[in-house]
């Protein structure tokens, strides 16, 4: 095994230990197996779900996203460019305003599953649009309509918001992002979509490379460049879908991660994806820590701190991109 790939699972074996180990209460060590201690219970029904989930949607978040800078050869694509974080927000903040009692959906929450179902809606729109599209212009069509439609259903949930600002009081940890109160039943309802999501990006890895040779290139090696869109659009969206269930509105993890293992990787790595997973997840796992720990015992969003360190990573990118004449991957 490459020695930096061995030391990227290290670095994310150890954050998530820390993970699990940092916080406001201290755990003994020795209580930890002790079912009946206090120890245990914080390891094992707070903290371990919580690093798990932060884990899963960093890795979602940034595998997505490198599945969409390596699809739209633009090293500036991220997940919410094409409203599917928007989307979700906007079905939260529906479920939110019915005031549905988690009782219909047992012990998952109504915000989840209506994020989850309009953040899926969202994707399943985006697909169908492309389809309707010759590939030859679909990439930027894809694009502009996935901008237009997230500013659409920001604008709509906006709305919603300030007409019925007293009914969403308690929505806005989750429109920042936060994993509070998170744990096992979020884990086993999105288990199964982060899984399908994860196995069709890998399956699609090395016909994406094809494509950073153009897209005529890439049909004379027999890339079915239309059956590609559609798992691309498909799993990055189930992914994401997954990750705003798991922890809320995320921002610039898609970005950041896979930016990070072309500068340690090179540029041409082979295994972006898997590797953008793995730094996904410890961006994602060093932010909730921080977040629930720098003002303790009360707690940060961990979308406000990957906002505090994507904004100046996205205009870090734009001038070094200016200076050396493109933003293409």
């Amino acid at each position: 095994m490459n020695k930096k790939i061995f030391l990227s699972i290290l670095i994310l074996i150890l954050c998530f230990f820390i993970s699990i180990f940092l916080g406001t209460q201290k755990v003994l060590l020795h209580e930890i197996l002790n079912p009946q201690s206090f120890s245990h219970t914080i390891i094992f029904n707070i903290r371990l779900p919580r690093a798990l989930l932060a884990g899963i949607a960093g890795a979602l978040l940034a595998s997505s996203g490198a599945a969409f800078q390596m699809y739209f050869r633009n090293s500036l694509a991220e997940p919410g460019i094409l409203g599917i974080t928007s989307g979700a927000t906007l079905g939260a903040v529906i479920a939110q305003i019915l005031g549905i009692s988690a009782i219909f959906f047992g012990t998952i929450s109504p915000i989840n599953i209506f994020a989850f179902g309009g953040a899926i809606a969202s994707g399943l729109i985006i697909v169908f649009i492309s389809k309707k599209q010759s590939f030859s212009v679909s990439a930027a069509t894809v694009l502009l309509c996935g901008t237009a439609l997230g500013t659409f259903y920001s604008s709509i949930s906006s709305i919603l918001m300030m007409t019925k600002s007293h009914e969403l009081n308690g929505i806005y940890s989750w429109i920042l992002g936060s994993f509070n109160g998170r744990g096992w039943t979020e884990i086993k309802f999105i288990i199964l979509p982060s899984l399908v999501s994860a196995v069709i990006l890998m399956f699609s890895a090395n016909k994406l490379d094809l494509l950073a040779g153009g897209e005529i290139t890439a049909k004379s090696l027999g890339l079915n460049a239309e059956k590609l869109r559609t798992l691309v659009l498909t799993a990055a969206g189930l992914g994401v879908s997954a990750a705003v269930c798991a922890g809320g509105t995320i921002n610039f993890v898609g970005l950041i991660a896979p930016h990070i293992v072309r500068r340690f990787f090179g540029t041409g790595v082979k295994s972006l994806i898997s590797l953008s997973a793995v730094f996904g997840a410890i961006l994602v796992l060093l932010s909730d820590t921080f977040a629930r720990t720098i003002i303790s015992p009360a707690e940060l969003p961990t979308g406000v701190i990957t906002s505090l360190l994507g904004a100046p990573f996205f205009f870090s990118l734009l001038f070094i991109k200016k200076e050396k004449g493109g933003f293409s991957c």
